[in-house]
């Protein structure tokens, strides 16, 4: 009979000898769990075996390796783990099943039609710290529009705008041409640029994130991945004790 491939979390839990199933299921409802970075709050709920499990911050399952991977991601993927309308392509549906098994999940969000740089860990805390407002971690994107841009209006986003009652501001900006500007942003809030470009009257007809922070998009060709260096690592978080995974395509 074939083991199957997922189990209960507090089954879970009990199995790596943190606690009992029963005092797990407390965890769960304190919020205190999290599985592949999200917190968990159904009790019952079956996760992947060699999903990452955190209590209180702390790995309970370190055979598990991590994993970190850049993806240029194409434009017509969701960041997302299902489609609920059942018919569009997931970044997920480019990775190699082997890192679905460890339970990687992205750092952030691109939209659908937006293409470029994106993490996938399968750490918590990583991701953490690279989504976090508080850290300050700088995002460029490259922003392409259907028509002359007004450079005038963009310098003033520098200083913030409100639109519809909510703050926008950009870092800086570089002009590359008449249509096309590159953006740096901090904090990234959902669809930040597109509706700062709507507010002017502009369609973008093209955006692609260039850089996290230090780290690149580099030559990775569209709807791949490679694995972030140890190097790579330290620069984004400033942390030498995390390891990249050795595992290679």
């Amino acid at each position: 009979m074939k083991t199957p491939d997922t189990v209960r979390i507090q089954k879970l839990i009990s199995h790596y000898g943190y606690t009992s199933r029963r005092k797990s299921e407390d965890l769960i409802r304190e919020g205190r769990v999290h599985v592949n970075g999200h917190k968990i709050k159904e009790l019952g709920l079956k996760v992947p075996k060699n999903a990452l499990i955190e209590i209180d911050g702390c790995i309970i399952n370190r055979e598990v390796p991590f994993i970190y991977l850049l993806l240029n991601k194409p434009e017509g993927y969701l960041c997302s783990k299902r489609d609920p309308l059942k018919k569009r392509k997931l970044i997920y549906d480019l990775l190699d099943e082997k890192y679905n098994k460890y339970g990687v999940f992205s750092v952030g969000r691109l939209d659908y039609m937006s293409e470029g740089l994106i993490l996938l860990t399968n750490d918590g805390s990583f991701a953490n710290k690279i989504t976090h407002p508080s850290n300050n971690i700088p995002k460029r994107y490259e922003v392409c529009t259907n028509r002359k841009i007004p450079y005038n209006l963009i310098a003033m986003w520098r200083d913030g705008i409100y639109i519809k009652g909510e703050k926008y501001r950009i870092v800086d900006f570089i002009k590359l041409d008449s249509k096309q500007v590159s953006i740096t942003l901090n904090e990234g809030k959902n669809r930040e640029i597109r509706r700062l470009f709507e507010h002017i009257h502009l369609k973008v007809v093209k955006l692609k994130r260039v850089a996290i922070g230090p780290l690149e998009l580099d030559d990775t060709p569209v709807g791949k991945i490679r694995h972030l260096t140890n190097d790579e690592i330290k620069l984004l978080i400033g942390e030498k004790k995390l390891k990249a995974d050795g595992c290679s395509d």
